[in-house]
């Protein structure tokens, strides 16, 4: 059943205020990029495929995110490398009954361009 829930799209600015509020951060993005380097607080929720590139099933989507601890109605941040996958992600949570969904569009390129924090 699709909802219509409508994912927030936000810049920097707001992912540091999520930060300050201790909004879930959930990077989608292979275990491997996550160790590389992430945004502070971040919690691993991987759902890319490494080998291809594609997202997991949507019913895995939503499990992962749970058993990260984000219910269907908290909010959560989603980011990845580009915006790409954690866009395909956000609109699954929100097609899935999740009313809290921001997507951070800029993702990693745009928090090192800005030289912000990693860990």
């Amino acid at each position: 059943m699709a909802s219509n829930q409508t994912v927030t799209v936000i810049d920097s600015a707001r992912v540091e205020e999520a930060q300050a509020q201790q909004v879930p951060l959930v990077d989608v993005r292979p275990a491997f990029m996550y160790e590389e380097g992430h945004i502070p607080g971040a919690i691993s929720v991987p759902l890319v495929v490494p080998k291809n590139g594609s997202m997991v099933p949507d019913d895995e989507i939503v499990a992962a995110v749970e058993a990260a601890g984000v219910a269907p109605g908290d909010d959560v941040v989603l980011y990845c490398q580009t915006g790409l996958h954690a866009g395909l992600a956000a609109d699954t949570l929100a097609d899935k009954g999740f009313t809290g969904v921001e997507l951070y569009s800029g993702s990693m390129n745009d928090w090192t361009a800005k030289n912000l924090p990693v860990e």
